[in-house]
Order: C-alpha cells, then sequence, then structure tokens
C-alpha cells in the first residue's frame, strides 16, 4: 500500500497454489526496493540471490 498526496494505493497480485513470493533478508527491519526490483520480486525473481558482477582489471596489451 502506497499513501501519495491524498490517496492511497493497493497492489495486489495472486499466486498459484504452490507458488510464493521470495522476500529478501529483512534483518534490517525495513528493506528498500527501488521499481525494477519490486518488478523483480513480484515476477518471483529471488532478489536475495541476485549479485554484481565481479570488478575486472584488464592490462593494456600494445
Amino acid at each position: 500500500m502506497v499513501h501519495h498526496e491524498a490517496c492511497f494505493w493497493l497492489l495486489l497480485k495472486r499466486l498459484e497454489e504452490k507458488d510464493r513470493f521470495v522476500w529478501p533478508d529483512s534483518s534490517a527491519g525495513v528493506v528498500a526496493l527501488d521499481v525494477e526490483r519490486l518488478h523483480w520480486l513480484l515476477e518471483g525473481v529471488d532478489i536475495a540471490a541476485l549479485g554484481r558482477h565481479p570488478k575486472r582489471n584488464y592490462a593494456r596489451v600494445s
């Protein structure tokens, strides 16, 4: 549920019988999501398992 100016907005998504949302670890108490990660969560992606690509260091050859 989101409050915006003078209204509330509620989003509801129904899951199938054995489906479930994989919610990120909330040891901090509050989980902040950007729009992209919210969409991933609603699509069933485990966002806790996602990670950044490792940083690569390249050397100049020529």
